[in-house]
């Protein structure tokens, strides 16, 4: 797509198979714009791209292949590897099925120039000259096209704030919608970090001047901007708060919008801040994923207890660490990185002989909690206090466990940590002391081990590990599978109505005498607000100062206006010919 001076869009190929087809090849998708026959026109500027390309193949669990080159789809390096990598670059799938099970196929033209073919490939597409393939063999002569003639502008960039969005940026969710899709492999549910970590994976990599080639005809970085889709010109909260106004409020969760998300502090970024604070600045926090929309301090309390709430909400741990620099504070999430395998044979023998080398523990029902109560910042509800609660359908336990996070989020936000604090006290129910030796220095709190003892395997994450000749080491059961998204999934009540109350209308009314006793030189007043605020005082001053109350106005008005004229009527009779028509504003009469 093209947009020429005058703002005039001009398209080529109105899909990807229409353009493979004029090119007659079995490209899996090339790119789905040819400009050449249009190349010198004057009035074109630029190449205009909506850049929605796929910058992950991410699936549940750990047994995909993404899995094993990052540990998670939020991870920057990763995402920023396939703007010129992986899928439409490297390799394509061949159909659905492959899809399913990860079978990829080269991008090859045959001719030596994959780029042909290659949907992400604007570089080579740039800054090479074009020739046709008809019959499928390539044309001597080359189309009018210039290499590095003219910039390229991203359009439109964006990703929906959805589950695994980088899968498939593209696509929306729009229920009333027959174009209605999620990412593939996406759980459907609203993820804000996702979005945000596309848009940053863009921005760091464009802004390598080794990813922006200089043209050598125009003398400026080949991708000249980029605009990111979309922010709404209606204004947050109103929309999509208001969704009795707008029909497509609803499609906000999980859309492309930035409106009402563009806000929100990246976790990460809030640890620092708070050790910061403390004068404390020997801390790694690059391991962090989330974003808080608040977070409130409201008494002087240590550094600790202010971290405390934001470990319980997203699931991370504080560990001082020797790994890479000494006595640096690291913030780890968990369920992230590899597990390191532990046999019986890796274990060290204690000294007492009626000890064994692994013991294991496993706490009592009645210790654990049935329920799990979550106290937190409606941002929903004009930041009232909400609480949750989350309770197991079977067990004999009464115990409920209380968490206060004076953390902004949603109903759904604090549901989804109220269900993840529970299930992981009852997985974290076992616990297991065993003993390595000093050979196995590399294990620190917080890491993972796969430990085989009596024939099982017990997947365990440190808690404390004793150097004293042989380290000692206390674990505790986990599930990697309670940590998959680093935000908790959310599905906010969107408010019908504004509980702000509106401006007032005041009415000054010049009408006859009406009741015995009236005085017949004061007008009579009258009021409208939506929504009405409660008693209305109307102030009263002779000369601008010193205002005094004159009256207080306890509802509505009904008022409207005429919508035709009322004539003069007959004097000292029932007028029955005229008729005063009014279309009222509000109320009745």
């Amino acid at each position: 797509r093209a947009i020429v001076g005058d703002g005039t869009r001009i398209s080529y190929g109105a899909d990807w198979s229409e353009y493979n087809n004029h090119q007659t090849g079995d490209a899996p998708g090339a790119l789905c714009f040819n400009l050449d026959p249009l190349w010198a026109d004057p009035n074109i500027d630029f190449i205009g791209i909506d850049n929605y390309l796929p910058l992950a193949d991410w699936r549940d669990g750990t047994a995909h292949l993404d899995a094993a080159t990052a540990p998670s789809p939020y991870d920057r390096a990763y995402l920023a590897a396939n703007i010129n990598g992986g899928e439409d670059y490297d390799w394509y799938y061949a159909s659905d099925a492959d899809r399913a099970v990860q079978i990829r196929t080269p991008i090859t033209d045959g001719l030596g120039k994959p780029w042909v073919w290659r949907a992400k490939d604007l570089w080579n597409w740039w800054a090479n000259p074009h020739h046709d393939r008809p019959d499928g063999s390539e044309s001597a002569t080359a189309t009018a096209f210039v290499p590095q003639a003219k910039p390229i502008v991203f359009t439109e960039l964006g990703c929906p704030a959805i589950d695994k969005g980088a899968n498939q940026p593209n696509v929306f969710f729009d229920p009333k919608s027959s174009e209605s899709a999620l990412p593939y492999f996406s759980a459907g549910t609203r993820d804000d970090l996702m979005q945000r970590r596309v848009l940053e994976a863009h921005a760091a990599f464009w802004a390598a001047p080794a990813n922006n080639p200089v043209s050598t005809v125009y003398h400026a970085p080949m991708l000249e901007r980029s605009q990111v889709w979309c922010w709404d010109a209606r204004p947050y909260p109103w929309f999509p708060a208001l969704a009795d106004v707008w029909g497509d409020a609803p499609n906000w969760q999980y859309g492309h919008w930035l409106n009402g998300r563009l806000g929100a502090v990246p976790l990460a970024g809030l640890v620092a801040a708070l050790c910061a604070d403390a004068g404390f600045t020997a801390c790694d926090v690059s391991g962090l994923d989330g974003l808080v929309t608040g977070y409130a301090v409201t008494d002087t309390i240590s550094p600790r207890d202010a971290l405390a709430p934001l470990a319980t909400a997203f699931g991370f741990d504080a560990v001082e660490s020797a790994r890479g620099n000494e006595g640096v504070l690291r913030f780890i999430m968990r369920g992230r990185g590899s597990v390191v395998a532990v046999g019986p044979d890796d274990l060290v023998l204690p000294d007492d002989a009626d000890r064994v080398a692994t013991s294991f523990v496993r706490a009592q029902e009645s210790d654990l909690p049935q329920a799990s109560r979550i106290t937190y910042i409606d941002g929903a509800s004009d930041y009232a206090a909400g609480s949750v609660v989350a309770r197991r359908l079977t067990g004999a336990s009464l115990r409920v466990a209380s968490s206060s996070l004076p953390i902004v989020m949603d109903q759904g936000q604090a549901t989804a940590i109220g269900e993840r604090l529970l299930q992981d006290a009852w997985v974290m129910r076992e616990s297991a002391a065993f003993a390595l030796p000093p050979s196995w220095l590399a294990l620190e709190p917080a890491d993972e081990v796969l430990l085989t003892a009596g024939g099982r395997d017990y997947r365990l994450r440190l808690a404390s590990v004793a150097d004293a000749g042989a380290r000692g080491v206390e674990a505790v059961a986990t599930d990697p599978s309670l940590y998959g998204q680093s935000c908790p999934a959310s599905l906010p009540q969107l408010r019908q109505s504004l509980t702000a109350p509106g401006r007032a209308l005041l009415f000054f009314l010049d009408l006859p005498w009406l009741v015995e006793g009236q005085n017949t030189s004061a007008p009579f007043i009258a009021a409208y607000a939506d929504p009405w605020p409660g008693p209305i005082a109307v102030m009263r001053s002779a000369t601008g100062d010193n205002y005094a109350r004159d009256a207080t106005l306890t509802k509505a008005c009904s008022f409207g206006i005429t919508t035709q004229d009322f004539w003069a009527g007959p004097a000292g009779h029932w007028d029955r010919v005229n008729r005063l028509a009014v279309t009222l504003a509000h109320g009745v009469l």
